[in-house]
Formats: C-alpha cells, sequence, structure tokens
C-alpha cells in the first residue's frame, strides 16, 4: 500500500469582463498530510481544500484603476448662486458620474473606495468624496 504524503489541488476560472478582456483567476494548494491518516481523512481534506479555493474563486475582484483619478479630480462644491459651483475639494465634494472614467466607475460599484483619509461613493448619478470621520 502506498503512502500519501502531500497532494496538489487547483482550480480557476475565466470570467469576460469586457469586448476583448477577461478576469483570470487561478488558485493552488499543496495540502501535507499527518504521518497518521484515514483515507477517509484523505477525502476530508480534498472537500475542504475545494470548498477554499471556491470560496477564493467566488470572490468579487475590484477593476484596476488610477488612485489619482479620483484624489486629483476637480470636485464640484455647493451651488454659486449663478448657475454654477463653487470648487470642491476631495474632503467634501462631488461630480456626475459620467465625468470620470469607466474603470473608476465599475470600481465604485462594487462598493465605497477609500483612499488614505478620503472614501469614495457612488451615487445613481454622481460620484460623492468627503473626509472619512476620525475615529
Amino acid at each position: 500500500m502506498s503512502k500519501i504524503e502531500k497532494f496538489v489541488i487547483g482550480k480557476g476560472t475565466t470570467r469576460k469582463v469586457g469586448e476583448m478582456e477577461y478576469d483570470r483567476k487561478f488558485l493552488q494548494l499543496e495540502i501535507r498530510l499527518p504521518e497518521q491518516f484515514t483515507e477517509e481523512g484523505f477525502h476530508e481534506a480534498v472537500i475542504h481544500a475545494e470548498y477554499l479555493i471556491d470560496n477564493w474563486l467566488e470572490q468579487p475582484t475590484t477593476p484596476q484603476f488610477n488612485p489619482n483619478d479620483l484624489m486629483k479630480h476637480e470636485w464640484k462644491g455647493k451651488k454659486d448662486g449663478k448657475g454654477g459651483y463653487l470648487k470642491g475639494s476631495t474632503a467634501w465634494g462631488w461630480d456626475f458620474k459620467d465625468k470620470l472614467p469607466e474603470e473608476v466607475i465599475k470600481a465604485l460599484e462594487k462598493g465605497p473606495i477609500t483612499i488614505d483619509k478620503y472614501e469614495f461613493t457612488l451615487g445613481e448619478t454622481i460620484v460623492q468624496a468627503k473626509k472619512k470621520a476620525v475615529t
């Protein structure tokens, strides 16, 4: 009877995210088994490894974007009374979402983004910037 000391298991996914873009993930685990194990223990280790990999592969990925697109953006502030807006800042500002790059909007669709001490959120038609409260 042969002895299994370790096994390697790997899985991957490929998802189309654009016209010619794909999001690929691959995870490989090496599992070392203890000296004393049973065939049942081996099958449990395989099932547990597959469970870990599947959970990792199902996690959504955040699209890549340039943080400077948010940090150096010319944010709008309050209305100026003349039909325009005062200048805003990363501490408190907003802009229409079509004024920011598509990659930034895709990342914000996954949830709020925090850079340094600033938080950026996506509304239905606008993106907001604000300084996070000190806790």
